[in-house]
């Protein structure tokens, strides 16, 4: 699968997890990377450090740009305004995937979550997107099961020497929160490992970009279920097979 990614890389350390992985994995070839949500240079630079291939500052992507990469899929792991932005000119990749939304409330990081960060970040990208056409879709409400222990945090940290100093990042920045693999896994999910259950159904967004089944909503394929023990020791094989 030739694979773009649009990340927020740099704030939470899943998307730097996510995109060793995909670097790692052998079904795919990254094609390219965008970045998204606030400071997206610093966030390119973030990328660069992680991956050997064309990094994109979402400030200046344009359509053509992943056009000319020819990308099967799109893996959209950040807030959607790059996604919006480029199907608002047209472009539509073959195939999307995007982290984000969570069908029911979740506590997560200390509170009840009604609304996943991807989603509230930028709702009306997120409106736009859902509404654009159908997509694979992995929700907080699943991702959420990805939470890591204390053990299996500092192997995270030694099986790439890369993502240490975005742990040690995050740990200032979050102290005591654990570190949840919600992206690595929107990734497995779109390349159809054998880990989570995909099932089709129904959508509604609203203005706020919280999400429900609705009978009269677009319909999309939704990761409703993971087997969290077998993601996460795929996550890590992949993690070890591309360790630098």
């Amino acid at each position: 699968m030739r694979l773009w990614v649009d990340t927020d890389v740099g704030t939470n350390p899943d998307d730097a997890v996510a995109l060793i992985c995909a670097r790692a994995h052998p079904a795919v070839e990254l094609v390219g990377v965008s970045t998204v949500d606030g400071d997206s240079a610093w966030r390119a630079d973030v990328a660069r450090e992680l991956v050997d291939t064309p990094v994109i500052d979402g400030a200046a992507l344009e359509a053509s740009a992943v056009s000319r990469a020819d990308p099967d899929a799109l893996l959209a792991i950040g807030p959607l305004t790059n996604v919006a932005r480029l199907m608002a000119t047209g472009y539509r990749p073959p195939r999307l995937a995007v982290m984000g939304g969570t069908r029911i409330p979740v506590d997560h990081r200390g509170a009840r979550q009604t609304i996943e960060h991807n989603f509230g970040a930028e709702p009306a990208a997120a409106v736009a997107v859902l509404h654009a056409g159908p997509l694979l879709l992995c929700p907080l409400d699943v991702t959420v099961r990805m939470g890591l222990d204390g053990e299996e945090t500092d192997r995270l940290a030694t099986a790439d020497n890369r993502l240490r100093r975005q742990l040690e990042a995050w740990a200032r920045r979050e102290p005591g929160t654990p570190v949840c693999l919600h992206d690595p896994l929107a990734l497995l999910a779109l390349l159809g490992e054998p880990v989570v259950k995909v099932e089709r159904r129904s959508l509604v967004i609203g203005p706020d970009g919280a999400i429900r089944d609705d009978e009269a909503g677009a319909e999309h394929d939704v990761v409703v279920d993971v087997d969290a023990r077998a993601a996460k020791a795929r996550i890590f094989d992949l993690l070890e097979k591309g360790r630098r």
